[in-house]
């Protein structure tokens, strides 16, 4: 927004000089007065001339695409901008006890730029996405509960397990460690928005990723109980059931118009 205002101060167009006052850095609206000649030229509008084109060029330079959160910061919105580092907590054979290991990624992502990772293992050919901390930490039987449901080997001696913690799998700073694994298991909740961030994962790293969730879900239709906060909720998940084949997932939440949350599982 305040890029917009500046290049109407540079094409001599009238412009709301409070709300562009507003919208200035700190350190910019400290020196307001150096920058700027005002003329009012109208209810709510001011012509606006440049005073000092270099502490212009300045100002300009900073409203540009920030290229780190703190730039993105100073502008008004950090979230422009992904962070520089990022982080899962993983569990591998490599670990003795309940605490699992943490691996890092830092770096930027932009242009040729790649995320250097800081891990102290070598991962396994496959890895095993947890949405949530609860069964994150109780790892064993969810690694149980996806024997049952997938009738596949998984155990850390040939599987890491990581806590995906939402949307933040989604980071373009584990690329480099997602691309690695030849397959990616998703263990979400029954929802859309599980879903969606299988979906996006799928359509990043394609078929190797896959939802965690049995052809036939029977035994477990009882525990659909979290009611979808809108219709339209209900409706995505179906969607993106039916977009990536999991018929019988999608005939479940058909039924039940649930959602299934996966702490729920841990009560089987």
């Amino acid at each position: 927004m305040l890029l917009k205002y500046l290049q109407n101060v540079q094409q001599g167009k009238p412009v709301n000089y409070q709300k562009m006052l507003a919208l200035l850095p700190p350190a910019f609206y400290q020196r307001r007065t150096e920058l700027f000649k005002v003329k009012a030229s109208g209810a709510g509008k001011w012509q606006v001339s440049i005073a000092d084109p270099a502490l212009f060029e300045a100002l300009l330079q900073s409203a540009q695409a920030p290229t780190d959160r703190v730039t993105a910061s100073l502008q008004g919105d950090s979230h422009r901008v992904q962070t520089s580092h990022c982080y899962l907590l993983v569990y591998h054979a490599g670990c003795a006890g309940p605490r699992p290991d943490l691996l890092l990624a830092a770096g930027s992502t932009e242009g040729t730029g790649q995320a250097q990772l800081s891990l102290g293992f070598t991962p396994k050919p496959t890895l095993l996405l947890i949405e949530n901390e609860e069964n994150f930490f109780r790892y064993p039987q969810v690694l149980t509960l996806c024997r049952q449901m997938l009738a596949e080997s998984f155990a850390l001696e040939h599987c890491d397990v990581a806590l995906a913690a939402g949307s933040r799998i989604g980071s373009a700073l584990l690329n480099p460690l997602l691309t690695g694994y030849q397959q990616i298991f998703c263990a979400f909740d029954f929802d859309s928005a599980g879903l969606e961030v299988f979906d996006h994962l799928h359509k990043r790293y394609g078929d190797k990723v896959r939802f965690v969730v049995p052809p036939d879900l029977t035994p477990w239709l009882s525990g659909f109980r979290a009611e979808p906060k809108s219709a339209a909720q209900l409706q995505r998940a179906l969607e993106l059931a039916d977009q990536h084949q999991l018929y019988g997932l999608a005939q479940a939440l058909l039924t039940t118009k649930r959602f299934l949350e996966q702490e729920v599982l841990l009560t089987a």
